[in-house]
């Protein structure tokens, strides 16, 4: 352990599943377990399911699963020792590092320092809108754009001065090293290798807030024709465009109470409906949305509403997201803005009610496709035969069945074609676009567990529940009978620990090694298969003289066989091998 065990015991006593899961994923009680949509995979109908009891997370339809920190770990995409120090601040509990191994040290060192860097460089930047000389063309510009005092300070705007090593300098004078300086993409290496300058200058600055409030990263706005006209940090370890939103520290909350967010495209359009009373809106850091960021809106928000500009960049973009936004199986409306506006031109002319009620009317995606398309090719044979080429692939995405009948029946009717025409060129889309089936990866079964019998799952749920029984699995040595390597490895960690009930499940994960044991621990732990008057040791009894006996009637020295065939090389080693397959296979049909 890179972390002492006491320490991860205590943050896992300390933390509460429910509570750390709804940061990111909305949550629905049904029954003993709480419900919602899993945020590592695309669905529709809730199949994450988080046990307040057990402390654990399974999903039903890809498989994930863990304790909280598996699940910090997954979502933020981060390291254990990262997840646990995560964990650790929020609970105000100490982790001592000097534990670590020296490149997980040195990792977590770099991200701090960046961090670190990061938020003494915003406050360099705020401190030079307000008092530079040259900050008040900055000031005068922000003004002008109806950003108020209040929410300069709340999202700390600053202004990176016409220089060429402003930052540089100041970097040196906080002793930031030459290599922190360049990690943080805040400085840029001259071509001579004579040093370094600044990547923004003449700038307004807009930090970038990760979902835990800290600085991420910087975004850069000039205020004349200047181009680029917006300029982002680069990718560091602390900054990943495609996993932040601009502003979604400060909106999860008013996207949670409204089920509903917008999204926009610029940094001034987040600010001015945010100000304006709009505070379910996040902004893209200019790149196209990721299935990775519709996840985690998906975590705050059922329904999301895209604005565009009216512009054909605007539609063009529109149009680009929507695929991703299909294939997460997501509410999602579009809202085209009248020509010439864009949302933060349109707030401040016609004020916040004018907004949210064309965002009201919003369309939904297909209709607002199908219109785009006939728009663009008119109503002509040719032009409502490239509108069908147009919408096609989109329907052809569509995953509920039901959903992509009903639109073949519109786009029939609107184009004034036969229904069954419509539906067969969504069918050759669909068997062109597949050419590997249609399954979440994470949904394959192991080879472990193929190669194992039904019943040893059945043992080790029982043993992972009710911890009473683990002295009796210990004496019967049926562990050594089991066929998967998988779950007999499991079964001995849990035979040597600890039986105490008390967070039995927390601890046996904590000594999980990968993922998929802890995914499997978590699947196990969730099934339910005995009543309340279930004798639990009879029925550990009967599945372990089970396993036993089966494995002595079945085994008819067939796994000798196959080791001396291996050893001698024997020709008769494949025929041994089907012979072997065809007994799992009984087993799994419990024969």
């Amino acid at each position: 352990m890179l972390i002492p065990e006491e320490k991860i015991s205590e943050i896992l006593n300390s933390s509460d599943i429910v509570d750390i899961v709804s940061e990111s994923v909305i949550l629905k009680k049904s029954g003993q377990n709480y419900f919602g949509l899993c945020p590592f995979h695309s669905e529709k109908t809730p199949s994450f399911s988080v046990n307040p009891a057990k402390q654990i997370f399974h999903c039903f339809g890809c498989g994930a699963g863990g304790n909280s920190l598996s699940f910090v770990m997954k979502y933020h995409g981060l390291s254990f020792p990262e997840a646990a120090k995560m964990l650790a601040r929020k609970y105000n509990i100490v982790i001592d590092t000097q534990h670590l191994d020296p490149a997980r040290k040195k990792q977590l060192a770099l991200k701090e320092t960046l961090f670190r860097i990061n938020q003494k460089v915003m406050a360099h930047y705020e401190a030079r809108l307000r008092e530079a000389p040259s900050g008040q063309s900055a000031r005068k510009y922000l003004e002008n754009r109806g950003i108020t005092s209040a929410t300069l300070d709340e999202f700390h705007l600053g202004f990176s001065v016409d220089q060429w090593e402003d930052v540089v300098g100041f970097l040196k004078k906080a002793r930031i090293s030459r290599q922190a300086a360049l990690n943080s993409g805040l400085v840029v290496p001259r071509k001579n290798q004579s040093g370094f300058y600044d990547r923004f200058r003449n700038r307004i600055m807009f930090p970038i807030f990760d979902i835990n409030m800290q600085v991420a990263g910087f975004g850069g706005r000039v205020m004349d024709d200047q181009m680029p006209k917006y300029m982002n940090s680069p990718e560091t370890p602390v900054y990943s465009k495609t996993r932040i939103l601009y502003g979604l520290h400060a909106a999860k909350t008013h996207c949670r109470t409204a089920r509903v967010v917008h999204i926009v495209e610029g940094y001034f359009d987040f600010l001015t409906l945010f100000q304006n009373g709009i505070k379910n809106t996040v902004a893209t850091l200019g790149t196209a949305l990721t299935a990775e960021h519709v996840r985690i809106l998906k975590g705050y928000a059922p329904a999301m509403v895209l604005v565009f500009d009216s512009d054909a960049a605007g539609i063009h973009a529109a149009r680009r997201s929507i695929k991703t936004f299909l294939n997460e199986g997501v509410d999602t409306r579009i809202l085209i803005l009248p020509k010439g506006d864009d949302p933060d031109a349109f707030v401040l002319k016609h004020g916040p009610d004018a907004f949210l009620d064309l965002a009201a009317r919003a369309r939904s995606v297909m209709p607002f496709l199908r219109q785009v398309a006939m728009d663009t090719h008119g109503s002509s044979v040719a032009g409502r035969a490239r509108v069908l080429a147009d919408l096609i692939p989109y329907i052809a995405d569509i995953q509920d069945s039901a959903l992509r009948s009903l639109h073949v029946n519109e786009l029939a009717e609107t184009l004034n074609i036969d229904e069954a025409a419509v539906l067969e060129k969504v069918r050759e889309q669909v068997i062109k676009g597949k050419t590997i089936v249609d399954r979440h990866p994470d949904m394959e079964p192991s080879e472990s567990e193929l190669a194992s019998d039904p019943r040893e799952r059945q043992l080790l749920s029982l043993m992972l529940q009710w911890p009473q029984i683990i002295s009796d699995v210990a004496d019967s040595g049926v562990l050594d009978h089991f066929y998967s390597q998988q779950l007999c490895r499991i079964g001995r960690i849990m035979v040597q620990a600890d039986p105490a009930p008390d967070a039995f499940v927390t601890r046996i994960m904590t000594r999980m090694e990968t993922d998929a044991d802890r995914e499997l621990i978590a699947s196990l732990a969730m099934t339910d298969g005995m009543d309340d008057n279930t004798d639990l040791k009879d029925a550990a009894a009967a599945i372990i003289q089970r396993i036993i006996r089966i494995r002595k009637k079945k085994d008819s020295g067939l796994t000798e066989k196959i080791k001396r065939a291996e050893k001698s090389c024997d020709t008769d080693l494949m025929e041994l091998l089907k012979l072997k397959q065809q007994e799992i296979r009984q087993l799994h049909n419990g024969q």
